[in-house]
């Protein structure tokens, strides 16, 4: 038996000529199988899916079945690419000298086969998975090797290897490039087309052969991948412990919080997509580094319309390449952290006042409340800078203008069919009711030092929204507040051009209080008070009590901000002025 291999940069290739005899084997029905059918044994040890001798026989080759191909083109077109999983174990205690013990996983294709169902004598070079039993941390393992979506249909798989060792499993499963090594399941060493060398020192991935894969640009039908990290809690860990790692030589940090978490990291989230990913401090906490294709749905859909969200930590999305954007003028997200909270990015103030203008005026406008103004109306006012509403106001909104027959503009159609694509808000014989979730959002026209204030403000408002305990805690803190210094917040929140806050709604009231005190950092709540109580519209509109916040140092908001971060911390790992677990350095 003759083999001979060669490596390039990304891949590994291996081209062999096998023993006459495994090629002249009559194929029978092997103990293995996936997809409820089992398997076709190419050889003797491939009846049983064990090699017990390997001086004798160091091969395992089996074919699928017709089901089992078609199985295959089926996940492979409904994922834009599938992946084949083998587990393999093998006895760590075998006697070898020599200083290298290869295995090699390999996939057949319809030309390897003479006579229908034979392997060639001949197999040409391809990529191959590769590793060595010796460098192996487990005695059992899994392999998946990715095929994409335009390469031929694999046949069939082969196994070599120089111990003993007999696969145990085999599945039909999505694309996947990366590893995972989660307690209570075999390790999982995923490779894209090429193949590659199996590692186990879990110190990153590269990515680089996802190209083959999946498409490095959003497309009008597909885009581009997500890679999964995740990260275990560590018991008595030190407060926010960061797991850091660099995506493309770009430093980024994940804030562990009480519990274990997976973070979804967009690779449109990076200039060029994600190409590698380096573990370079606190790498034992990381269990998963995964990459593998979105759902199809978040491609545009009819229309141009893109009507679901990238999940995402909102720490990546103030610096979200607008290129990667999956349409032009705005961009959708979902806060991992808090499912159902969706985020919108907008190109403009333009086509935010076009989604939320009239949403505005209808929800929390003083003397505007219950009604929908008119375009001209819409045209001519801005709402406000960035914006956030609940599933109730939400649902109220749109059955008011159903029932008034009330023509809405294309973007208010297009939010209304986006939520109901989410289910925040649910279609019924009356109207529309709430669902579960809130919306936020904010504009690329914002400075950025205001995009960061936004983006605090307006997601403690989706977390209000969505989260009851969180609710009774500002609840609790609203009603032990200082009175003077409640009377001055109030006041600057009805009074102020652009704001008019209905103050007479206690909900209303409660949720602006904890965003204005949430959106900046606890050290900078004091400056931010005083600041605002030495404007000048402040003072001509109500100088007394922006003296009695001057004269106080502004200590009550102080207050409230360490009671609420305390909690945010503890909770959630969040804190004032940060609503993010994921950051970039």
């Amino acid at each position: 038996m003759k083999q001979h291999f060669c490596r390039t940069a990304s891949a590994v290739f291996f081209s062999f000529i096998i023993s006459a005899c495994a090629a002249e084997f009559a194929p029978q029905e092997s103990s293995l199988g996936m997809n409820g059918e089992k398997f076709l044994a190419l050889s003797k040890a491939s009846v049983k899916a064990r090699i017990d001798n390997p001086q004798k026989n160091q091969y395992l080759f089996f074919k699928f079945t017709e089901n089992q191909k078609a199985h295959l083109s089926n996940v492979r077109y409904k994922n834009t690419g599938a992946g084949i999983s083998v587990t393999i174990s093998f006895k760590k205690e075998f006697k070898q000298d020599a200083a290298d013990v290869p295995f090699v996983f390999g996939l057949l294709l319809d030309d390897d086969f003479s006579k229908g169902l034979n392997v060639q004598n001949i197999i040409s070079s391809r990529g191959l998975i590769t590793g060595n039993f010796k460098s192996c941390l487990s005695d059992s393992f899994r392999l998946l090797f990715s095929v994409a979506q335009n390469a031929p249909l694999p046949a069939g798989f082969f196994i070599y290897g120089t111990a003993p060792f007999s696969v145990t499993e085999a599945q039909i499963t999505e694309a996947k490039i990366g590893w995972e090594h989660e307690a209570g399941r075999p390790p999982l060493f995923a490779f894209g087309p090429s193949g590659g060398s199996v590692q186990w020192n879990f110190s990153g991935a590269d990515f680089r052969d996802a190209r083959n894969l999946f498409p490095v640009q959003n497309l009008p039908a597909r885009v581009m991948p997500k890679t999964e990290i995740s990260v275990r809690a560590e018991e008595g860990a030190a407060p926010q412990k960061k797991v850091r790692l660099s995506v493309n030589g770009q430093n980024i940090s994940i804030r562990l919080n009480r519990s274990s978490s997976t973070k979804t990291v967009q690779s449109a989230a990076f200039e060029n997509g994600i190409e590698k990913i380096g573990l370079t401090e606190n790498a034992e906490l990381v269990d998963r580094l995964i990459m593998s294709a979105n759902a199809p749905s978040l491609a545009q859909g009819q229309d141009a319309a893109v009507l679901f969200p990238l999940k995402t930590d909102l720490g990546l999305v103030m610096d979200w390449p607008q290129k990667n954007w999956r349409r032009a003028d705005y961009e959708l997200f979902e806060w991992e952290l808090f499912p159902g909270v969706l985020f919108f990015d907008f190109s403009s103030y333009a086509v935010q006042n076009q989604f939320f203008t009239r949403l505005a005026y209808f929800a929390e406008k003083a003397g505007y409340k219950g009604t929908l103004v008119s375009d001209d109306f819409v045209k001519n006012k801005h709402g406000y800078n960035a914006h956030d509403y609940k599933a109730e106001d939400l649902a109220a909104f749109f059955s008011e203008a159903e029932r008034q027959q009330f023509a809405l503009n294309e973007y208010e159609l297009l939010l209304k069919e986006i939520l109901e694509a989410n289910r925040i808000i649910i279609k019924g014989s009356g109207g529309f009711t709430a669902g579960d979730g809130a919306v936020i959002s904010f504009s690329r026209e914002s400075p950025r030092y205001l995009r960061h204030t936004f983006l605090a403000h307006e997601s403690w408002h989706g977390i209000f929204f969505t989260t009851e305990s969180f609710r009774n805690v500002c609840a609790a803190c609203y009603t032990m507040f200082d009175p003077g210094s409640l009377e001055f917040i109030q006041t600057f929140w009805e009074t102020q051009p652009g704001l008019g806050y209905d103050r007479n709604d206690e909900y209303l009231m409660q949720n602006e209080f904890m965003a204005y005190i949430m959106q900046q950092p606890v050290s900078s709540v004091r400056s931010y008070f005083l600041q605002v109580a030495g404007r000048g519209s402040v003072n001509r509109m109500q100088g007394e009590s922006a003296q009695y916040i001057r004269d106080t140092q502004a200590q009550a908001f102080v207050d409230a901000a360490e009671v609420l971060n305390s909690y945010a911390l503890d909770t959630w790992g969040l804190a004032c002025g940060r609503v993010s677990l994921v950051s970039r350095d």
